[in-house]
């Protein structure tokens, strides 16, 4: 009988420390390493900027190390991939910075990093970073082949943008890490419809691109934390046939990812044996559309490359830092200066009210 492809992965919700207590995720993202590996796992994903430094300060005195690191002697003790995510200053440009997933090899090594090609805008930047507005673009996409899988890498929101989870398909990846940051006070953002989205948008690009997709949040540590209102996409891993493991709570997922059952899904079409009555009653079913990567025309897709009203200029930084705002007040119809004064430049209050108390 011939063994299958079975990949075991361990994904993380941390319990997360924001700001100036960020620098105490650096021990814990070890301590998660250690109990993903104890129960088998062959590769750990962390949320978007965990363990950092990202929300607090790049030089993270109290520790003396960079947490990246610490994830580094992880790996190579447990012989494990480690995904894991850093915020790095960018030495060209004052104030701005680069967003980066790194995939860590078993051999301690650092296989991959992938700078967010598509990053957030302005305000969501300040609002997740601690006022680190500036989050410039990568250049180019990243897929990472390992001896089970290959692994494309994106960032939080990108899997809301169907051509970027589409060209790492096309680039070979059969799993998708996907990292999300999560909320980190009270805002306007139902959660729990948050996460019905996530999720849906998830199984969406998986069943376009017959591949796995997996993702997690930070669950940052703060008084009267309600999992069900500020996580608004949890841990999760969805195939292109069904949602296969979810969590809300703070701790880590063990999933298996059958890579042969992705092999033969893309390997197959709509044909005459999957289209006839079963041989059997426990024959297994299909549950999403079969070759699906084989049902797109290239010669359909130029108008997608081309500017519309919706479009974002993500490099306005070439011409100055504020010129976002401008864009900003294109695109909310010359309102967006109005919201800006009431509520206070790239600041994030309860109301208008409590901003205006500060002020």
């Amino acid at each position: 009988m011939t063994s299958r492809n079975i990949v075991r992965v361990g994904v993380v919700l941390p319990e997360s420390y924001f700001g100036s207590e960020e620098w105490k995720n650096a021990e814990a993202s070890q301590k998660y390493a250690d109990q993903a590996a104890r129960q088998g796992a062959e590769f750990v994903l962390f949320p978007e900027g965990y363990p950092g430094p990202a929300t607090g300060p790049l030089e993270q005195e109290e520790l003396g190390y960079n947490p990246i690191d610490g994830l580094r002697e992880r790996a190579r003790k447990h012989g494990v991939w480690i995904a894991a995510s850093d915020i790095e200053p960018n030495p060209s440009i004052r104030d701005t910075y680069f967003l980066t997933l790194k995939l860590i090899s078993p051999d301690g090594k650092i296989a991959a990093r992938y700078v967010r090609v598509q990053p957030d805008t302005p305000p969501l930047n300040a609002y997740l970073y601690d006022g680190k507005a500036h989050l410039l673009p990568g250049n180019d996409f990243v897929v990472s082949a390992t001896k089970k899988a290959k692994l494309g890498l994106c960032i939080c929101s990108e899997i809301f943008v169907p051509e970027i989870p589409r060209i790492l398909m096309l680039r070979g990846a059969n799993v998708l890490f996907a990292p999300v940051h999560g909320l980190h006070s009270s805002t306007l953002c139902n959660a729990a419809e948050q996460r019905d989205t996530w999720r849906c948008v998830a199984r969406a690009r998986a069943a376009e691109n017959l591949f796995y997709v997996i993702a997690t949040q930070n669950a940052y540590r703060k008084r009267e934390f309600r999992y069900e209102n500020e996580v608004p996409a949890g841990a999760f891993i969805a195939t292109p046939e069904r949602m296969l493991a979810s969590r809300e709570e703070p701790g880590i997922m063990m999933a298996d990812l059958d890579m042969d059952r992705i092999d033969y899904l893309r390997s197959r079409n709509y044909d005459e044996q999957i289209l006839s009555r079963p041989s059997s009653s426990d024959a297994t079913k299909i549950g999403c559309r079969p070759g699906q990567i084989w049902e797109r025309n290239p010669e359909l897709f130029s108008e997608l490359a081309k500017p519309s009203k919706y479009s974002f200029d993500h490099r306005y930084f070439k011409e100055d830092l504020d010129a976002w705002i401008d864009e900003y007040e294109r695109i909310y119809g010359g309102r967006y200066r109005a919201l800006q004064k009431q509520y206070g430049k790239l600041r994030f209050s309860e109301s208008a009210e409590v901003a205006a108390k500060k002020n």
